[in-house]
């Protein structure tokens, strides 16, 4: 054999083995620890209608609510807490069942009247609501971040739209707890869109009496990463216009418009707050940022007030994601059970851009 062959075999061999290493880590995939390449932005379901509520009690008006829900279509339902003021998980889903069904969509965040029978194994002869939640995502084939509810924080992706609860804990825990996990939730997520849900107020996040409970962090995070901020506790309803400092209520000067709505991640973001608190327990009056009609007062910062003061009565905001084939438009309104609509308001999530940049590439690594 020629040297010229010998000195050959271990070029072939190289390659060979190039060749081979690279077909096993197609099929691998990336290895255990090191994260895939980040993906495009992700869409949710087109027209996916997500109804929003909170202090819903058991009667008759959180049978009118969910009736009303059911009539506008609504895919998934997010309670933002205070279910049947009963402490009656059993009876609460069992009226959730009645009108929406089974195996219909629902997710909640705990209330202050929730707490005492929320963990799994809370010993409650009428039943404990996080087993109930769980036990209902399972059979919808969703799975939490984490098994353990417990702690009264978990996330969830539901047909594109990222979900994060966080608990009933107080300021403290908003600033020490619950913000930490929202932005781990959160800074990396690749979703258009996303919802932050919790139940309790900072005193200028409502109209009503409510004191400050959350503390900023929560609010400020979830904002500047891009999220909608969804709580209740105020049995009424109000809405923000787009705020790019929540301490501060300062509206954005590039989109100050009260029924134009947008939601960015940055530094700081853009986002909006809404509490829906009229699921069917009682409707309060309007003691803040007087007067009653818009414009309202304090800093300009109410899109929309809906109370007692203005007559209000149970309902339901909804909002449909992905409409119009455009990924990143959002369109909401509430709705009392009257069927009077009492808000009407238009969403743009700053992911078209990025979605257009994500096409490109795509098309461009799938030639041949």
């Amino acid at each position: 054999m020629s040297s010229d062959a010998r000195n050959a075999h271990p070029v072939s061999r190289l390659i060979v083995g190039g060749v081979l290493a690279a077909l096993l880590a197609i099929v691998l995939g990336p290895a255990r620890g090191q994260p895939p390449s980040a993906p495009g932005p992700i869409p949710t379901d087109p027209s996916l209608k997500v109804a929003f509520i909170g202090d819903s009690g058991n009667g008759d008006g959180f049978r009118r609510v969910l009736e009303l829900i059911k009539s506008e279509g609504a895919h998934v339902v997010l309670h933002q807490g205070d279910f049947d003021y009963d402490e009656n998980a059993g009876g609460f889903f069992q009226t959730i069942d009645s009108v929406l069904g089974r195996d219909f969509p629902f997710f909640a965040s705990v209330g202050n009247h929730d707490v005492d029978s929320w963990r799994e194994n809370c010993w409650d002869r009428n039943g404990c609501y996080a087993k109930f939640l769980k036990a209902r995502m399972a059979r919808i084939g969703v799975t939490p971040d984490d098994p353990d509810l417990d702690d009264q924080m978990y996330a969830a992706t539901y047909r594109g739209l990222k979900l994060v609860f966080v608990g009933d804990g107080g300021s403290r825990a908003g600033d020490k707890v619950y913000a930490p996990y929202i932005r781990n939730q959160l800074a990396t997520d690749a979703h258009i869109w996303k919802i932050c849900s919790w139940h309790k107020n900072q005193r200028a996040m409502q109209v009503g009496g409510k004191d400050n409970e959350m503390g900023w962090s929560v609010y400020e995070t979830c904002k500047d990463l891009g999220a909608i901020i969804a709580t209740a506790h105020e049995h009424s309803y109000q809405r923000t216009r787009t705020l790019t400092n929540m301490r501060e209520q300062t509206v954005d000067a590039t989109c100050p418009d009260p029924n134009t709505i947008c939601v960015a991640k940055g530094s700081p973001g853009k986002s909006f707050v809404f509490v829906s608190g009229l699921g069917g327990q009682s409707v309060r009056d309007q003691e803040r940022c007087l007067p009653a009609t818009f414009p309202y007062g304090c800093k300009g910062e109410w899109a929309r007030i809906y109370t007692s003061t203005q007559g209000a009565t149970f309902g339901a905001l909804f909002i449909t994601f992905n409409v119009g084939g455009d990924p990143a438009k959002a369109q909401g309104y509430f709705k009392n059970v009257d069927g009077q609509i009492v808000d009407r308001f238009d969403i743009t999530a700053d992911a078209s851009a990025a979605m257009r940049r994500a096409r490109g590439t795509s098309s461009v690594t799938s030639r041949p």
